[in-house]
């Protein structure tokens, strides 16, 4: 919470031409926001008790990464030339859940013959 107030407080200071975020060293906070989804996703590959959050982890740093590439056209690369890879990540993540569930339903089997 405290990280979303300062977030929230800075690109109000920066919209309101109070702080500039230039004498940072920071171009834009529209332009570094992204990040904030790439950290999620790797605290939340850090904490992963299972397979499927693992899964969950990467989607937000997928996430985090095409809006970084789309919103600075990294490669020149926009929006309108990347959300192709939304789709092909959705895919991915459905055949992943698919995957997770079936190494979780043989791990209950498991667990059920071995006691």
């Amino acid at each position: 919470g405290i990280a979303m107030i300062l977030f929230g407080s800075l690109l109000l200071l920066q919209q309101l031409d109070v702080f500039y975020l230039e004498y940072l060293g920071i171009r834009s906070l529209w332009q570094a926001w992204p990040f904030i989804l790439v950290f999620i996703g790797i605290a939340k590959l850090a904490d992963a008790p299972t397979l499927y959050h693992i899964g969950t982890g990467v989607w937000w740093i997928f996430i985090g990464a095409w809006l970084y590439v789309s919103i600075n056209h990294v490669f020149h690369l926009n929006f309108s030339e990347t959300w192709p890879a939304l789709i092909i990540a959705w895919g991915i993540s459905m055949m992943w859940e698919s995957f997770t569930k079936e190494a979780k339903k043989k791990e209950k089997e498991y667990t059920y013959v071995k006691q």
